[in-house]
């Protein structure tokens, strides 16, 4: 099977999963590509940027924005932001909802900057969120 670019980019927040103690299963959440069911409670939408340096961009289309809103009614939901090859930044819908509006009729944009030697700064097209998500955080916080 050829490998796809997304796979390259979903694969190295999907190893540390994996390689976490709490992990017991990895499933397809649903057709949508990037969606993942953890432990079968845990959805989990991987986004990559293929840049190389901070910042990093990422687009939520429409049919993105509705899927989250309603894997969020049925289970604990994250979103898992591959930047560039550098770090994954996982938010959790409280924090993803800081910084974008699952319920607008308009694409959301989230961006991800890291200054040197710093943890990740979220903000996106509702806002900025009140703290940083250090890179540690991650994946321990799907758990």
């Amino acid at each position: 099977m050829k490998i796809q670019e997304q796979d390259a980019y979903h694969g190295p927040g999907l190893v540390q999963i994996v390689e976490h103690k709490s992990f017991k299963a990895l499933n397809r959440g649903s057709a949508k590509y990037g969606h993942y069911l953890v432990n079968a409670d845990r959805h989990v939408f991987a986004k990559y940027s293929t840049k190389k340096k901070s910042p990093w961009s990422f687009t939520f289309q429409l049919d993105d924005l509705s899927e989250i809103a309603n894997a969020s009614k049925v289970g604990s939901t994250f979103v898992m932001l591959g930047c560039g090859h550098v770090t994954v930044c996982a938010l959790t819908l409280v924090e993803l909802q800081e910084v974008i509006d699952l319920l607008s009729k308009t694409q959301q944009t989230l961006v991800v900057e890291v200054p040197p030697g710093g943890s990740c700064h979220v903000h996106g097209t509702s806002g900025k969120m009140k703290r940083a998500v250090p890179h540690n955080a991650f994946p321990a916080k799907i758990f």
